[in-house]
C-alpha cells in the first residue's frame, strides 16, 4: 500500500490510498489451525538392560503437517532438571528415537514425547508431559 502511494507522489499523480476493502475482497482467507497433533505410544513397561540403548516408537499424526517431534529423557537419580532430547525420525507417521544406554546411571527413566504441528500446536504424550513423564526401571 505504502509503495504505491509513494510512486504515485514521485510521478506527480493524485492516488486513492487502498482500502482494507479493496486489498481484501479477492484474498482467500485461511482458518487457523487450533488442532494439536495425536501422539499414540505404548510406553516402555517392562525394566531394561543398564547402558543397553532403549528404542521408544510413537505413531503422530495431525490435521495439517506434523513439523517435528523430540523425546525428551532424563535419569531419575541424576538429581538434574535438565532433560536429554532426541529428534525423533520419520517413517510415515511412525516416529522412531532412542534414549542412550550411556544415559543410564541405574534407577529409572522418566521419558515424554512432544509433537509440533506447522501452526506450532504442541501435544505431549503423556499429556503431562515433563511434569507427569512415563517411566521405566534400569536393571542394574
Amino acid at each position: 500500500m505504502l509503495s504505491v502511494v509513494a510512486l504515485a507522489l514521485l510521478v506527480g499523480c493524485e492516488a486513492e490510498p487502498l482500502t482494507t476493502t479493496d486489498v481484501n475482497k479477492d484474498k482467500v482467507v485461511e482458518e487457523v489451525d487450533e488442532e494439536a497433533p495425536v501422539i499414540l505410544h505404548d510406553p516402555v513397561s517392562t525394566t531394561q538392560t543398564f547402558g543397553s540403548d532403549v528404542a521408544i516408537q510413537a505413531t503422530v499424526t495431525d490435521n495439517d503437517a506434523v513439523v517435528y517431534v523430540i523425546l525428551h529423557y532424563k535419569n531419575e537419580v541424576d538429581g538434574s532438571a535438565d532433560w536429554e532430547k532426541d529428534d525423533m525420525t520419520p517413517s510415515g507417521d511412525v516416529y522412531s528415537g532412542t534414549i542412550d544406554g550411556n544415559d543410564h546411571r541405574g534407577g529409572g527413566v522418566d521419558y515424554y514425547i512432544e509433537a509440533v504441528d506447522r501452526s506450532q500446536n504442541r501435544a505431549y504424550a503423556p499429556d503431562g508431559g515433563e511434569s507427569d513423564p512415563y517411566h521405566f526401571r534400569i536393571a542394574e
